[in-house]
């Protein structure tokens, strides 16, 4: 990451006095993020546009338009960054980041924007641009709904953006179960970066599935019906397209047997919807919701035979649902239960996740085959994210919390020895 203090070069300081400003805006809108906080220091007038608002959006979106200025972010108890275009030739190096510990895992609850929201407590929330360095400490919000100690507990998070008040949202949502498998009550809670505050919302009227977006479709529940509540202490996040967070949820069709669907929560309007599923003719499958291209896709693992890759092509609609392709190598394909979609590569490839651990998975769209992605450096066990580089403001700038950081983790190191010492 580059710190604000570096010096640029004479030949990076020539003298534009002859260039349009507009045309000094688009070239310098082209480029990463490293380079425009070096070249604020050539004058004012260039340190006043790189901060102005106006181009912090044109960057933005012009690096999502073309795929560009992405990093891979790997998380297991600490968290790890590469270039993407890069990934294969150069390590993955740590991060040090506002909540770096020794002691508490980080966890990555979303990313948008080039925003991260990470967190290693219900107390210490962050969104963190890891691109300049600066971050937001989120203000505690407690868990209201009255807590059952015996009932099993689900916390999803989704992390997006509101363009029709420009403003970045982070949905909380806890499900608390019943006696029955499909009974489930909720409390959802929005917190905004504009307010800087919480509130609570209308209740998810849906059971949602356990992490990450991963359910299972149809009859084929029965055969892993007891998996829900082992995983619904996790903790998952939305996967962001259009505006709207996605998760998988279930509704009961018959006993021991239950559907599931995708369920979205739009950012602007807040309101819940179910989104169309294509036409299958198999429904034996694991179903997991992601996005590719900011477009909303779903992947099918038929069980160790296949797995199928489709796209929404117009949001919510259900006939612009296209199988984009589908992998049916099984001594690759055998091996994982679990995959997702990260994001394309800079030759068009995809790049999946399959069961949090490394390698990743990289699909030749030209071969129609799939290989492994070794990434020097990674853990061996890891939550992939893909994250942009980009300007977009926060108010605190790393380190300056560190010292009230560090004072929180010694109390929390020395309750632990006295926990030890007294068991």
């Amino acid at each position: 990451m580059a710190e604000f203090t570096e010096k640029i070069t004479e030949e990076e300081a020539i003298p534009t006095k002859n260039l349009p400003e507009v045309l000094i805006a688009d070239i310098l809108s082209r480029l990463p993020v490293k380079s425009l906080l070096k070249f604020r220091c050539v004058c004012k007038t260039w340190c006043a546009l790189i901060a102005d608002p106006a181009f912090v959006k044109e960057h933005l979106n012009r690096s999502l338009a073309s795929n560009s200025n992405l990093s891979l972010i790997f998380r297991r108890c600490a968290l790890f960054s590469v270039d993407l275009d890069t990934c294969e030739q150069r390590a993955a190096v740590e991060l040090d980041h506002p909540l770096k510990s020794p002691h508490l895992a980080t966890e990555v609850l979303g990313s948008c924007n080039g925003l991260l929201c990470i967190s290693n407590s219900d107390e210490d929330i962050l969104l963190w641009n890891p691109s300049i360095r600066r971050h937001h400490k989120l203000p505690i919000t407690p868990i209201e709904f009255p807590v059952r100690f015996d009932s099993p507990r689900l916390i999803v998070y989704g992390l997006g953006y509101d363009p029709t008040t420009d403003d970045y949202k982070l949905v909380r949502v806890v499900q608390f179960y019943g006696d029955s498998e499909y009974s489930c009550d909720s409390e959802v809670k929005v917190y905004s970066l504009r307010t800087n505050s919480w509130r609570r919302i209308r209740d998810m009227p849906y059971h949602l599935s356990y992490e990450r977006g991963f359910g299972v479709l149809n009859n084929s529940w029965r055969k892993i019906r007891d998996m829900p509540y082992h995983l619904s202490y996790k903790r998952g996040y939305g996967v962001l397209a259009n505006y709207a967070l996605h998760w998988v949820a279930m509704r009961e069709t018959g006993r021991d047997t239950a559907s599931t669907f995708i369920v979205s929560f739009d950012l602007q309007d807040e309101y819940y919807r179910e989104i169309p599923l294509p036409d299958f003719v198999d429904d034996e499958f694991h179903m997991t919701v992601g996005v590719l291209g900011g477009q909303l896709c779903l992947l099918c693992n038929f069980f160790r035979v296949r797995v199928e890759v489709w796209v929404m092509k117009e949001y919510g609609v259900r006939d612009s649902w296209l199988k984009q392709f589908s992998i049916e190598q099984p001594d690759v394909i055998s091996s994982f239960m679990f995959v997702r979609p990260i994001c394309y590569s800079k030759n068009g490839d995809v790049i999946l996740d399959k069961d949090s651990e490394a390698p990743l998975l990289l699909y030749d769209s030209l071969r129609e085959r799939v290989r492994n992605l070794r990434i020097r450096g990674a853990p061996d066990r890891m939550e992939t994210e893909i994250c942009v580089g980009s300007l977009v403001p926060l108010n605190a700038k790393d380190g300056t919390e560190q010292p009230a950081m560090m004072k929180k983790h010694r109390k929390h190191k020395k309750r632990r020895f006295m926990e030890q010492r007294a068991g």
